[in-house]
């Protein structure tokens, strides 16, 4: 596997306003590919001071990734899913004690819902690597280029991640600091280089998380992954706890989405399992 740094092009709009006038031919569609069960004791910070009392309670919350569709472009995939081993194991073929559990209907599997529409991706774009958003992968064409932030790589576990990454024969890594800031987001990176689909630096779930931003004809459309699980993040301003590798971080960087959403409040917000 090749790791290359992805060559980001500076827009020439530098503010989210300018960018919101000029929409492109550009939507979404959203896929599930299975459940996972989270207590939401976890899912909202019970540490952060404004918490309160948060119940221990189960959820099961839908894994979720994104067909982009430009009508001059093509396809490109926002996250993997899970692949069709989760039908039949819960763990999808990953063995040990540090294996995640998810559960999957026959024909949710990515690889299905993408023959099914006939769509072959031209690029894969990771919000970052955990097993629920990357171990589709292991049924994607492995010669596309895959992307992610700079840092999730030194923060994969062969161990509890397994194969996923095996055969992928590029991915490119989005050094944001080299990306120019718009605020009140920070860095942010134009990835087809027309304004239409931005990654969005949002450190603290994982070291090189990345928010994604839709800016399309019907408005922009903004998607948390999993900066948000659900929309109580947003609502209670609180950050999730649960599988994130700096809770300071992340709250940070919800903190920057909340200001981002004060200033564009018409903006659609889809959560990372909701």
């Amino acid at each position: 596997m090749q790791i290359k740094q992805f060559h980001i092009k500076k827009n020439q709009m530098n503010s989210w306003t300018d960018i919101f006038k000029n929409p492109c031919p550009v939507t979404i569609e959203t896929l599930i590919t299975g459940t996972v069960d989270i207590n939401l004791r976890g899912t909202i910070n019970t540490e952060h001071p404004d918490a309160g009392y948060i119940n221990n309670e189960i959820l099961t919350v839908p894994i979720k990734n994104y067909i982009v569709h430009h009508n001059i472009l093509g396809d490109f995939l926002l996250d993997a899913g899970l692949d069709k081993l989760y039908a039949d194991d819960p763990n999808g073929g990953i063995k040990g004690d540090l294996a995640d559990e998810f559960y999957q209907n026959r024909h949710d599997n990515i690889k299905f819902q993408l023959e099914s529409r006939k769509i072959t991706p031209k690029a894969v774009y990771l919000s970052h690597l955990h097993p629920d958003h990357i171990a589709g992968i292991r049924e994607l064409p492995k010669n596309i280029p895959y992307f992610v932030g700079k840092g999730e790589l030194e923060q994969y576990l062969p161990e509890k991640e397994g194969d996923f990454l095996d055969g992928v024969e590029t991915i490119y890594e989005i050094d944001f600091l080299k990306s120019e800031e718009i605020p009140p987001l920070g860095h942010c990176a134009d990835l087809l280089g027309d304004g239409s689909l931005w990654a969005v630096s949002t450190p603290g779930h994982s070291m090189g998380h990345c928010s994604y931003l839709i800016n399309g004809m019907d408005g922009p459309i903004f998607l948390t992954m999993d900066v948000c699980f659900i929309m109580d993040n947003l609502r209670l301003k609180i950050a999730p706890s649960d599988y994130t590798w700096d809770s300071g971080m992340a709250q940070n960087s919800l903190d920057r989405i909340l200001k981002f959403l004060e200033t564009f409040p018409k903006i659609k917000v889809i959560c990372g399992h909701e």
